[in-house]
């Protein structure tokens, strides 16, 4: 499952899973349909889903996971700025222009650091009401008010949102911070109708199934266990992306040896799985379309530094990253589907997205197998294998829990063919998955895991410091909010990462993000994997239009739905 960090107020959202086996009851993905409100055929398509959340709050915990954002925000909701084919920040449609120093919308620095936004006065909310800078700023202190959000980072440096007019909304930030497109816009910002919340700003409780708003070009109809229906915003203002479907109906399709099938049956028209071995040749087929694309995502095995869980112990973190083979990893499990996938080497960046990380030679360029170091690393901290061959200390054997989310062949097959082999090595590996909604809901803000594998989104900005922030772990202090559930804390860290957020020289934050990849890797708090691939499959008797134009974006193939056709 892809599980979308919100590091700056992004990287985050993070993390890919497959859930139950579900089947997909829902009539023929395309051809003309029965509106449920006036039994009118209508022109629509219904897509698989790989992930299916229980709640759709864009705020809260619930959007830890990407499909949240592919399925409902990106949308939906409005937001200041996007990324574009580049995955560069733009303006949205709800902007006039971008911000710049040229025409006034970035100025000062420090604590006088301030980001004006021009407001489109077209922008209005489904119910013909304008969007205004009163809804940027309740949007902001929602982010801050709500129990549980998922990451303040970015939002928790603004001072003030000022809202001179309805149609100018003033950001005053408490120091200079780069990273500002990605607060109330690029991958998971949005924007709330503020109206809409009388009861104020926490918004934890609220948008559990259901949002009765829409600033995008979709109105969300309805959400339940087994549907997700959107129809025509028609009060959108910017006729480039008035939708040219009906109806849009996503279905979960979490199991991977079903969501091939509901495609080539025709139950779904299309699909965005994780590619797999064992996937991507079956819809080498007549009729089905593919494509591939390199995103911003990135996958890796997480590894929780929370005090009494195994990995709270350094010499046991670097003991078991001698141990596993990432290069057989990427040899068995990635280059069957993507030859070309080379071996990450950064902790929280890509190759191409930005100067962060380099395509060879990052900090981790050294991490293969050894088992002396195995053995040294854990030496150090008192252990020795006991009569089975495993790792044991006072008597206790070390046994580590897997966490992968259930249903994904692909990440299963791994656990399959690599626990039998870090055996060997004297680490005991047991499986520990569940589904994706329990997995990244509620286990991980909780630490209730040790080691897991998923996938994270890497913003254009090379801000994490709400994914690795002492003040971003989830616990009372913060009433369960931030993105920090590797549980890492460092204070060191903490200074870097407040320079890469603060500082506005490119050479500078090069500079402090390698140190700070440096330190990352030193205390390992990570295994990082490799960049990952995205695909994207559709029926061509389904549909037609620019299908795979944003197959290279975090916010997924679907971002662009409003230009899909049914062919």
């Amino acid at each position: 499952m892809r599980r979308t960090p919100m590091p700056s107020p992004v990287r985050s959202f993070v993390a890919f899973a497959l859930a139950l086996v579900m089947t997909v009851a829902v009539a023929a993905c395309g051809g003309s349909d029965t509106s449920a409100d006036d039994n009118t055929p209508v022109n629509t398509l219904v897509i698989g889903a790989e992930q299916w959340p229980e709640c759709i709050n864009p705020i809260t915990q619930c959007s830890g996971a990407s499909w949240l954002q592919w399925l409902v925000p990106i949308h939906v909701l409005p937001r200041l700025t996007e990324l574009n084919e580049a995955n560069e920040f733009v303006a949205s449609p709800l902007l006039t222009e971008m911000p710049t120093e040229a025409n006034g919308g970035v100025s000062g620095e420090g604590k006088s650091f301030t980001i004006t936004y021009r407001l489109d006065p077209k922008a209005v909310w489904d119910d013909g009401t304008p969007i205004t800078s009163e809804d940027v700023r309740f949007s902001w202190r929602a982010v801050l008010d709500t129990k549980g959000t998922l990451s303040t980072a970015g939002y928790d440096k603004i001072r003030d949102v000022e809202t001179p007019d309805p149609h100018t909304a003033v950001v005053r930030f408490t120091e200079t911070y780069p990273d500002w497109p990605d607060v109330l816009g690029g991958y998971a910002g949005i924007i709330l109708q503020k109206s809409k919340f009388p009861a104020g700003t926490d918004v934890s409780k609220t948008m559990q199934t259901s949002i009765g708003f829409s600033g995008g070009p979709w109105k969300l109809a309805s959400f339940s266990a087994d549907k997700s229906v959107l129809v025509p915003n028609k009060r959108y203002w910017d006729p480039a992306r008035r939708p040219k479907l009906d109806r849009v109906t996503f279905v979960p399709t979490t199991e991977s040896a079903t969501e091939v099938q509901a495609l080539k049956t025709g139950q779904v028209s299309a699909i965005y799985p994780q590619p797999a071995p064992d996937l991507t040749p079956q819809l080498e087929t007549s009729g089905i379309e593919t494509a591939f694309g390199v995103t911003t995502q990135y996958e890796a095995l997480f590894m929780n530094l929370k005090e009494g869980r195994p990995f709270a112990d350094p010499n046991v973190r670097e003991a078991f990253s001698y141990a596993f083979d990432r290069n057989l990893f990427l040899e068995d499990i990635v280059k069957p589907f993507a030859p070309e996938t080379k071996l990450l080497e950064c902790a929280a960046w890509v190759p191409g997205i930005g100067p962060w990380c380099p395509e060879e030679g990052g900090p981790w360029a050294d991490v293969e197998p050894d088992p002396a170091k195995v053995e040294a690393a854990m030496a150090r901290s008192g252990y020795a294998k006991d009569s089975a061959g495993f790792w044991a200390k006072n008597g206790k054997r070390l046994v580590i829990g897997w966490s992968v989310t259930s249903g994904n062949a692909r990440r299963e097959a791994t656990q399959a063919e690599f626990i039998p082999l870090l055996a060997k090595q004297g680490f005991e590996i047991r499986t520990d998955n569940a589904d994706a909604d329990t997995f990244f809901q509620k286990r991980l803000p909780a630490g209730e895991y040790d080691l897991s594998m998923y996938i994270n989104v890497a913003s254009p900005d090379p801000a994490v410091s709400g994914l690795y922030g002492c003040d971003q772990i989830p616990g009372p202090a913060n009433e369960g909010a931030g993105q920090n559930v590797s549980w890492f804390c460092d204070p060191e860290a903490d200074r870097l990462m407040e320079v890469i957020d603060t500082t506005v020289d490119e050479g500078d934050r090069s500079t402090a993000v390698r140190q700070l990849d440096e330190l990352l890797r030193k205390q390992f708090v990570l295994l990082p994997l490799n960049p990952f691939p995205a695909l994207a499959a559709w029926r061509t008797d389904d549909v037609k239009g620019p299908v795979d134009r944003f197959i290279n974006s975090p916010e997924s193939v679907f971002w662009n739905l409003w230009e899909w056709e049914r062919a």
